[in-house]
């Protein structure tokens, strides 16, 4: 609109001022808006935007009148009810950012006018307005997000909502919890126990503030047989200071700490008093396998043979909780602790066999379980830091391998296969002295081959499992310095995340294989959950985030380089996606050939939907990266 049109622009202006996002944005931007904007008249039952018509050439904004269209999956929904667009809102948002179709028509119920934006138009508006950026990036979030939505409805229908793990413990909480003082004789506490017919009793003081905790498994060993009168006050007897949890935590955070700690019982707190306790028993009533029964198998074997059983355990309760609906965050979080509770009893059975009395060391997680992001079929990646002088580390190192390939042949039995590429503390390469591992990562980082980089990333993901922790702690400070104070290195990291791309395809939707046993499949882990993985490394490193979990590194270096939260969660909710592909590949229920395969043609609607939006946020996220470096 030229500079004739003022009154018009005025009115245009108090128009878009009334409602968001335009609300939010900068005066200067929404006059630019107003005048680049043109007027649109849609009779009505005309379609204003159709998927057969491409790529839509300008945002609409309703002015008056009305647009709807059916939302994307409303036939695996049940319900038909189509979505009606009025005045100040606006459509084709997605379909521009991400150049594609439509998905479905958008028809005008009523006679209709639009504001109408060119997409180059609406191109350069992102890039000048910050709230408009937001706005469009939470667009497409809550897109996805309602994705899984269906996608749950579609495969967990049976699933009650008390099952679910994102549920808060203070939604678990049915009845005042039962507690006494801590001088109440033990006698008494174990008629109110036996009457209650409870499984615990929390000793509190007067605010209500838990003291101890005294459970049923403690009777025998604190009382029988020790011998105590009962007329002893309970305090003496009971655990002091129990774990907690604040009421507002989740289901999954009471589990994790029941497969870490190996617990039953877990106080809640709320409002700075005890309000009530939850139990295994709350968490996981309709399960065959439990946490606590896995945790308590693993801390008490003797022997391989019951450790090999906990692994098969621990495979049964992760198909449960993957039926129940659990979501791949939580369940990687959950097998992953499992499994370190089981190389560290491996490593504890190990070490009285090879006399390492004197030594310090700590025993390395690399690679997905160094993330915490192991699924159900994962290999070993391991190595070995000790504290020695340079002189000693040839005598140190002769003293750990024996005792190292006797933890990685364990674990082989246990089901976790000797890693092809022998990243394991029983390899000499990988089982170093602080000093070594220095020199190591300082190589590393120093060298401009990209394949030295390439076969070197696995070991940025690492994480102390079992032994001294300070030399874990001490060899990641090094890490992090050396990398966040070397552009050049970081740059060739990004430069290797980029290589393996979306397999986004221009013609079909997505580049499966051509040929062979695994023609017409992907891999979900190289050329998915991969490309997040990669991408939030580098992030990381570059924020100095000592975090290595994917999701995490996403989060807290997202926020320490400016990337907008609302990105940061699309980028999380795609990876958490390919993870659960993934885990029901691996479990049985997906259609590719191999552990992390998947065949897109046999996914429903829902799912593949699902996998373009995410392999779309995928390459959005190396988009940045691409930008970050210059590449």
């Amino acid at each position: 609109m030229s500079d004739a049109s003022a009154p018009v622009v005025a009115g245009i202006l108090r128009f878009l001022r009334a409602h968001a996002p335009f609300s939010r944005m900068a005066d200067g931007d929404l006059e630019w808006l107003a005048r680049r904007l043109e007027l649109g008249y849609h009779p009505r039952d005309s379609v204003v935007l159709d998927p057969a018509r491409g790529v839509p050439s300008c945002l609409f904004i309703v002015q008056r009148g009305a647009v709807c269209h059916r939302p994307f999956g409303a036939e695996h929904s049940g319900s038909d009810q189509a979505v009606v667009r009025g005045p100040g809102e606006c459509f084709s948002v997605s379909a521009l950012l991400e150049s594609r179709p439509v998905i479905t028509p958008y028809v005008a119920v009523a006679d209709t006018f639009t504001y109408e934006l060119s997409a180059a138009d609406f191109s350069e508006l992102l890039g000048r307005s910050a709230p408009l950026r937001e706005f469009a990036t939470g667009f497409l979030s809550s897109m996805l997000e309602e994705s899984r939505r269906l996608l749950k409805l579609h495969h967990s229908a049976a699933a009650a909502e008390q099952q679910t793990m994102s549920r808060s413990l203070r939604s678990l909480i049915t009845r005042e919890p039962v507690s006494c003082g801590p001088d109440t004789p033990i006698a008494e506490v174990l008629r109110s126990m036996q009457s209650r017919k409870i499984g615990s009793m929390l000793v509190v003081d007067e605010a209500w503030q838990p003291l101890g905790i005294f459970t049923r498994h403690d009777v025998l060993d604190r009382i029988a047989l020790a011998g105590c009168p009962l007329a002893t006050p309970i305090s003496t007897v009971m655990t002091p200071d129990p774990l907690t949890l604040p009421a507002e935590s989740s289901a999954y955070e009471a589990a994790l700490l029941i497969a870490d700690r190996g617990i039953r019982h877990i106080p809640v707190i709320d409002g700075g008093r005890v309000t009530g306790v939850v139990t295994e028993r709350d968490l996981f009533a309709l399960q065959r396998v439990s946490l606590r029964a896995i945790h308590r198998t693993i801390a008490a074997a003797g022997g391989i043979e019951v450790l090999r059983e906990a692994s098969g355990d621990i495979r049964r309760l992760a198909r449960v909780m993957l039926g129940q609906g659990v979501s791949a965050q939580h369940l990687t979080m959950i097998v992953s602790t499992l499994n370190d509770a089981l190389t560290r009893r491996l490593i504890e059975l190990e070490l009285p066999r090879h006399g390492l009395h004197g030594l310090r060391w700590s025993w390395l997680a690399f690679g997905s379980e160094g993330r915490l992001e192991q699924t159900i079929s994962t290999d070993q990646d391991n190595g070995l830091v000790f504290d020695s002088s340079d002189a000693d580390a040839d005598a140190v190192r002769t003293r750990m391998l024996p005792f190292a390939r006797a933890v990685n042949a364990a674990l082989d039995a246990c089901g976790f296969p000797l890693c092809k590429g022998n990243i394991m503390a029983g390899n000499a390469d990988w089982c170093l002295s602080l000093e070594e591992w220095r020199r190591m990562f300082s190589g590393w980082v120093a060298n401009t081959d990209p394949r030295a980089v390439l076969g070197a990333v696995i070991f940025f993901d690492l994480r102390h499992l079992h032994g001294d922790a300070g030399l874990a702690e001490t060899l990641r400070g090094h890490v992090n310095a050396l990398c966040h104070g070397n552009a050049r290195f970081r740059r060739e990291l990004a430069r290797e995340a980029l290589r393996a791309r979306p397999p986004l395809g221009l013609i079909s939707d997505f580049i499966t294989e051509e040929e062979g046993p695994q023609a017409g499949t992907l891999d979900l882990k190289s050329s998915g959950s991969r490309l997040f993985t990669d991408a939030a490394r580098v992030m990381a490193l570059a924020a100095n985030v000592s975090q290595t979990n994917t999701v995490d590194r996403l989060r807290q270096s997202g926020s320490a380089l400016g990337v907008p939260p609302a990105e940061t969660e699309s980028f999380a909710e795609a990876f958490h996606f390919l993870q659960t592909l993934r885990l029901r590949s691996q479990i049985g229920s997906g259609t590719g050939s191999g552990p992390n395969r998947i065949a897109p043609a046999q996914l429903n609607e829902v799912d593949r939907r699902i996998l373009k939006e995410s392999l779309r946020q995928a390459r959005k996220l190396q988009v940045r990266l691409a930008l970050d470096y210059g590449l």
